[in-house]
C-alpha cells in the first residue's frame, strides 16, 4: 500500500493523459481498502470533478465488495452481548475494512489491563478504570462524525458518542465477568445492571457514573406501570444497529455525503427487511 503522504500526487496522477497512469494510480488507491474515502478526505475539494468522480465510483466498490454474508451473521445469533459484538465489528467494517475483525483482541486486552488494574470486578470500578483511569470521554460534539459510533475509532482515540462508549463498557465487563446492557431512554444509551435486585444505570457522558437514585426508583416506577419487566428494559442488539446506521445516515446526509448516506442507508433497509421476515419488528 502507498504511503499517505504520498496522496497528493497520486491524486493528480488521476488527470494524466496515460490510460496506463490512470490504472495504475486507481489500483494503488484501491490498496488503501475501505478507509481510502477517509484518507482522501482532506484533499477532495481540491481536485477536479472528473477525479472526484473517479474516487466516488473507487470508494463505492471498496464499500459493496466489503461486504459477504457476515454481514447479518449476528442476527442468527441468540440475544446477547457476543452477538451485540459482532454486529458492532460489521459496522466497524464500514470504515476499516477487514482489520475490523481485531477489534475483539483490543477488547480483549482492555479487559486484561482492567484486571490487572484493580482485583475487584464490579460495574463502578469498571466505570472509573474506563473513565477516569484510560480517560475513554464525549467529543465536544457527537453528531460532528460517524466515526464517534464506530468502536475501532473510539478504541483508537478514546473518543466516542455515548452509545459507543456505553457499549465498550458493556464489552469490556462481559470479559471481566461483570454483566451489563444497554438501555435506551429518554434520549440517551446508557449501561444498566441488572444484577442485584436494585438496578443501576450508568452514564457515559457523565465519566460513567451512576444516575441519582432518584432518578433510578422513577424509572423503575414507570417502567412498573406500564407491566415492562426489568429484562425487558434492555436494548436489542438490533435496536442498537439501527440507532448507529441512522446516525452515520443523518449526519452523511447534513455533510452532503449524499453516497455514503446511501450505502447506510442500503444497509438499514436490508437490517429492516431480515428483521421483518423473522417477525422481529
Amino acid at each position: 500500500m502507498p504511503d499517505r503522504k504520498d496522496l497528493p500526487f497520486l491524486l493528480t496522477l488521476l488527470e494524466d493523459d496515460s490510460y496506463d497512469v490512470r490504472t495504475s494510480v486507481v489500483e494503488a488507491l484501491r490498496s488503501f481498502g475501505p478507509v481510502l474515502d477517509s484518507v482522501v478526505a482532506p484533499y477532495r475539494r481540491e481536485l477536479p470533478a472528473e477525479s472526484r468522480s473517479i474516487l466516488d465510483l473507487l470508494c463505492s466498490d471498496l464499500r459493496q465488495n466489503r461486504y459477504g454474508g457476515d454481514w447479518l451473521a449476528w442476527i442468527e445469533m441468540e440475544e446477547s452481548n457476543e452477538a451485540l459484538e459482532q454486529a458492532l465489528i460489521q459496522i466497524a467494517v464500514m470504515e476499516y475494512g477487514r482489520s475490523a475483525y481485531n477489534l475483539s483482541d483490543h477488547l480483549d486486552e482492555l479487559a486484561a489491563r482492567f484486571l490487572a488494574w484493580t482485583p475487584v470486578c464490579d460495574p463502578a470500578h469498571l466505570m472509573d478504570f474506563l473513565f477516569a483511569h484510560m480517560q475513554f470521554r464525549p467529543p465536544r460534539d457527537s453528531a460532528s462524525s460517524h466515526l464517534y459510533d464506530n468502536l475501532c475509532y473510539v478504541l483508537e482515540h478514546r473518543q466516542g458518542s455515548q452509545v459507543a462508549l456505553s457499549c465498550i463498557a458493556i464489552l469490556t465487563g462481559m470479559r471481566a465477568g461483570i454483566t451489563l446492557h444497554g438501555i435506551s431512554i429518554q434520549g440517551n444509551f446508557m449501561a444498566i445492571s441488572l444484577e442485584k435486585q436494585d438496578m443501576q444505570m450508568y452514564n457515559a457522558f457523565n465519566k460513567g457514573k451512576p444516575l441519582a437514585r432518584a432518578s433510578v426508583l422513577y424509572i423503575e416506577e414507570a417502567f412498573r406501570r406500564n407491566r415492562i419487566a426489568p429484562g425487558d428494559m434492555r436494548a436489542r442488539v438490533h435496536e442498537v444497529v439501527l440507532q448507529v446506521l441512522d446516525n452515520a445516515i443523518a449526519i452523511h446526509q447534513r455533510k452532503g455525503r449524499h453516497l455514503s448516506a446511501g450505502e447506510y442507508t442500503e444497509l438499514r433497509d436490508r437490517l429492516k427487511e431480515e428483521l421483518r421476515l423473522r417477525g422481529r419488528v
